[in-house]
């Protein structure tokens, strides 16, 4: 038997919205986003033998757990690990600003082969990929053969997704994902990936579908 894990994005935030890097900025949903949260979890009320429900503890991705968890009739689990990538003194920047105060070392930051280009008093690629698989790794070990819901931020699982089905955590650009999307896969015991639905919004509407989430957050 498979093990199944179920990618929620947190819902929405102000930080999705201002074009800034927020990463471990503790920012509250909006109130679409709170809307989100309440749409994806009334979808995941249809599934069956969901085993554990896990979330990233900063408070976005937290309150979208707890929306989700109270249909589910379960507590979310916080881990640490499963916290946005640590911009540190570029938190609340725009791509524009580092590029204008930190030329070299946005020129690192856009080639997406150098591990170790990371963020002052913040995280190296290298660093935030080897949490994201550490965590995982244990979850997987965990709940083998269990159906679990990870609500998480974009790019850590944009990393996860890229380290699982592809073995290059540096494609996490190629897995972005919306807020309060659903992304659904099944790890065979052989370790075989089958990706049954990704950045899935079909639960959201035109008033709840996410708008400028492409940035961390």
């Amino acid at each position: 038997m498979g093990t199944e894990i179920i990618f929620v994005r947190h819902g929405e935030t102000a930080g999705n919205l201002d074009g800034r890097l927020h990463g471990r900025t503790d920012l509250p949903l909006t109130e679409r986003g709170r809307l989100q949260a309440q749409r994806v979890a009334e979808r995941l009320a249809g599934l069956t033998d969901i085993g554990a429900l896990y979330s990233s503890p900063l408070q976005r991705a937290r309150a979208t757990a707890e929306t989700i968890g109270r249909r589910l009739s379960l507590t979310p689990t916080l881990h640490d690990d499963l916290m946005e990538l640590n911009f540190g003194d570029m938190e609340g920047h725009t791509l524009q600003e580092l590029q204008q105060k930190h030329p070299d070392l946005y020129a690192r930051l856009m080639d997406s082969r150098d591990l170790d280009a990371g963020f002052p008093n913040g995280e190296t690629r290298r660093e935030f990929h080897a949490r994201v698989a550490r965590a995982l790794d244990a979850l997987r070990e965990l709940y083998a053969g269990s159906r679990l819901v990870i609500v998480s931020h974009l790019m850590v699982i944009g990393s996860g997704l890229a380290q699982l089905l592809t073995g290059d955590p540096n494609r996490w650009d190629e897995f972005l994902v919306a807020n309060c999307s659903v992304t659904h896969l099944e790890i065979a015991p052989s370790g075989a990936v089958a990706l049954h639905c990704w950045n899935d919004i079909s639960h959201l509407d035109q008033t709840t579908e996410a708008t400028g989430w492409t940035l961390p957050s």
